[in-house]
């Protein structure tokens, strides 16, 4: 972090109930059960009563529409109408799967892919790609170009037609028919 080059684990200077872990780098993923260890002792130390929360339960259940009966299937689409509209009709995901998927951590299509089977039916991906390339666009705001299938390096698109440019200037009212 900053000119040390390393990573910091430790109270706020300013109110040292707030704990800045910045950095982590070099021990990434496989050091977080540690980093939250001692982030909780910190925690403690700064005079903060901690109570476990009997109830929690650390695994979030995944909604799977094709798993479910339809009357749970129409619950859920009038809970949220985004689970009634298919993206993948080979695996039968729908946006609100999607979209999930990215507020769980997916980025990238095969993120998505891995997450919700989308892309792994008949067709693999040729129908279904481009909608999931938009939903990401939307949920993550980056634009299309920005969305890879499996990080940097792999982006799937390119660019845009002159046809599109033109339509979407068109339509920002910098372009005049």
């Amino acid at each position: 972090v900053g000119t040390t080059g390393d990573f910091m684990i430790a109270p706020s200077s300013v109110d040292p109930r707030f704990i800045n872990v910045a950095g982590i780098e070099s021990p990434g993923l496989t050091a977080a059960p540690a980093i939250a260890k001692y982030v909780v002792e910190l925690i403690k130390e700064s005079g903060l009563r901690l109570q476990a929360k009997r109830d929690f339960n650390p695994i979030r259940s995944v909604v799977r529409l094709r798993d479910l009966d339809p009357q749970a299937q129409a619950e859920l689409m009038q809970k949220d109408p985004a689970y009634g509209q298919i993206v993948c009709r080979c695996e039968m995901v729908s946006v609100g799967e999607i979209r999930d998927a990215v507020r769980r951590g997916a980025t990238t299509v095969d993120g998505v892919k891995l997450r919700t089977r989308s892309g792994m039916g008949r067709c693999q991906g040729g129908f279904c790609t481009p909608k999931i390339i938009r939903i990401l666009s939307e949920e993550l705001g980056l634009p299309p170009e920005a969305i890879s299938k499996n990080g940097p390096g792999s982006e799937l698109l390119f660019g845009r037609l002159r046809v599109e440019e033109e339509e979407a200037r068109r339509k920002e009212g910098k372009l005049h028919a």
